[in-house]
């Protein structure tokens, strides 16, 4: 099957780049013949090494480092840009080159500009795949299935652990999948559970200060370890106030030489390279709407077979079916010190039972059950 990948979010880096990789890889793997279709002049970070279509409509748009004003322009121009990139991708679906489309990331806004476009009478199948509903998106999101239910080729997958949506039983277009892991692709490894001495923690990602990395930071100076450890701080910080953050954060804790900090961001090989490099990933931070979408990094630490240090916030019916880690609590930080000095002083005496659980969580969560229920969705279109 040719299945065509309808990019139009510029990313600087990170997850969203690496979940369409790991599409276009398991797409080949499994036979079929993905395609990127995308704005003209499109930057992509990654070489796909799949063919690419370019929409008519004009180029992608970025809001990376705009001010309020500008950010309420362009949001305005990409409303535009996306209803002509519909229309271009219907004008080229008349050509045959492709069975389906799939849009990876979307939101509402998508089904707006759907609605407006013809490729809502698309001929073949195209799916839109939403990357978790949180309560205060639940009710655009049920307007926005409801409101393309009529046209037969038109699914909304729901990438999650939520499977709930009574409120649209009786929409057939509507879809729930498993989130896939993220694995180390350029490496060329088999990944799997080691562990050095002194013991590695890892946090990373993008630097927002509802991480409560400071909170963290506090608790590591202050933990009394029987065991050597090593923590590493990689920040990635989309605005210049959350870069002057972390170097505030970078500066006051340098006193403590075994915390390193890492500000850059991290794509591709020295991404996977720095991580591989870690025993454990921690994710200390607590925020509602990580009950609902899938996160990232925990599902990286899946895929890259790393124990976890998390919130009870991110996705908890992972570490309720699977032992690949502790869920701490957040709201006080003398609690939260002796939770991380026997996580950390007890995490030789656990490692069998993490390993049990990352290979039983990798299984569930693996890049071929996603890709093959893609598919049979579209093949029953």
């Amino acid at each position: 099957m040719r299945v065509a990948i309808l990019e139009s979010i510029i990313m600087p880096a990170g997850h969203e780049v690496e979940f369409d990789r790991i599409l276009v890889e398991e797409f080949k793997k499994q036979g079929h013949k993905p395609i990127m279709l995308v704005p003209e002049n499109f930057p992509f970070k990654l070489d796909y090494k799949t063919d690419v279509e370019y929409l008519d409509g004009g180029e992608a748009v970025s809001y990376a480092g705009v001010s309020k004003l500008k950010k309420l322009f362009l949001s305005i121009l990409r409303e535009r840009r996306r209803l002509a990139w519909y229309k271009s991708a219907f004008k080229k679906e008349a050509e045959n080159k492709w069975d389906a489309i799939l849009v990876p990331t979307a939101t509402w806004r998508n089904m707006r500009a759907l609605r407006h476009s013809p490729l809502r009478n698309s001929k073949i199948p195209v799916m839109f795949i939403f990357h978790g509903i949180n309560p205060g998106e639940r009710g655009n999101f049920i307007k926005a299935v409801r409101s393309v239910k009529e046209y037969h080729n038109i699914h909304i997958a729901v990438l999650g652990l939520q499977t709930e949506f009574p409120e649209l039983s009786d929409c057939p277009n509507l879809h729930t999948i498993l989130p896939p892991v993220y694995l180390p692709f350029d490496l060329n490894i088999t990944p799997e559970l080691k562990v050095h001495r002194p013991l590695r923690l890892g946090f990373f990602g993008q630097y927002r200060k509802e991480k409560n990395l400071e909170f963290f930071l506090e608790a590591f100076c202050k933990a009394d370890f029987t065991v050597p450890v090593e923590l590493l701080v990689q920040g990635a910080t989309p605005t210049p106030a959350d870069s002057e953050d972390f170097e505030r954060l970078a500066k006051k804790y340098e006193f403590n030489k075994n915390i390193r900090f890492l500000h850059e961001n991290l794509i591709g090989v020295e991404w996977q390279r720095h991580l591989m490099d870690c025993d454990v990933l921690m994710m200390p931070y607590g925020a509602e709407r990580y009950k609902y979408h899938p996160s990232a990094m925990l599902f990286t630490a899946i895929g890259f077979y790393k124990p976890v240090l998390q919130s009870p916030e991110i996705n908890p019916e992972v570490l309720a079916e699977f032992n690949i880690g502790e869920a701490v609590k957040l709201d006080d930080k003398d609690t939260f010190i002796k939770q991380l000095e026997s996580f950390v002083n007890g995490f030789d005496d656990s490692v069998e039972q993490y390993r049990d659980g990352l290979v039983k969580a990798n299984e569930k969560f693996g890049h071929k059950t996603m890709i093959e229920h893609i598919i049979r969705v579209i093949d029953h279109s």
